[in-house]
């Protein structure tokens, strides 16, 4: 694996969204894009009331000692969130030298939108996550993907940030390419502009 955090053979990714947002999407299409590379993939997806805007989380791991799905407290090499308050519900799983790369568009939860909570101002919710971890990488990945044409790309733009990030061992031509097979038709082009724009956004970080 090719990871300057990496001290075992093993990558543990987390990502951390609302039902329909695509996390699970983008967990499969990763997870393709390892297996085109040769990497041994486990790949685990909790999901609950998700079609409700509930919680969704997956964990991909990747490596020779990637033995099952399950990443421990403190062990994610990279916390991929598609929310803010979403990241940061699962930001104990980061490891202390872990990198976090974060979609900054708010999805409000059901009790915010219903007056029955507030939502914690943003910069709230970064203070919290450095508490953990000192590589954060936050971003309007929203505004990226409607930019490519569509919100629901987004994504897409997480998954180019995921590799443009350099973190994880799969190339943009194996990234690109899975895209292209994952979306056939008229959405290859704009699924390819999104992952260009995350990939953009992250390939250009010194962390």
């Amino acid at each position: 694996m090719d990871c300057n955090t990496h001290d075992t053979d093993v990558f543990n990714l987390v990502i951390s969204g609302v039902g329909g947002q695509g996390v699970l999407t983008l967990a499969e299409v990763l997870s393709r894009a390892a297996l085109s590379e040769n990497h041994n993939v486990r790949v685990g997806e909790i999901h609950g009331m998700a079609q409700r805007g509930g919680h969704v989380v997956c964990t991909v791991r990747m490596g020779p000692d990637a033995y099952g799905p399950i990443v421990d407290a403190g062990t994610a090499h990279l916390i991929v969130g598609f929310e803010p308050v979403e990241t940061l519900r699962e930001v104990e799983l980061v490891r202390p030298d872990g990198y976090i790369i974060m979609n900054q568009h708010i999805q409000h939860p059901v009790a915010v939108s219903m007056g029955k909570a507030d939502y914690p101002p943003i910069d709230e919710i970064i203070s919290s996550l450095r508490k953990f971890a000192n590589h954060i990488f936050d971003f309007n990945a929203m505004s990226l993907a409607e930019s490519a044409g569509n919100p629901q790309s987004m994504n897409m733009v997480m998954f180019g940030a995921i590799i443009g990030s350099g973190l994880v061992s799969i190339s943009k031509e194996t990234a690109l390419a899975t895209v292209a097979a994952s979306f056939p038709g008229r959405f290859e082009e704009i699924n390819t502009r999104a992952f260009e724009s995350g990939y953009a956004a992250t390939s250009v970080l010194k962390w």
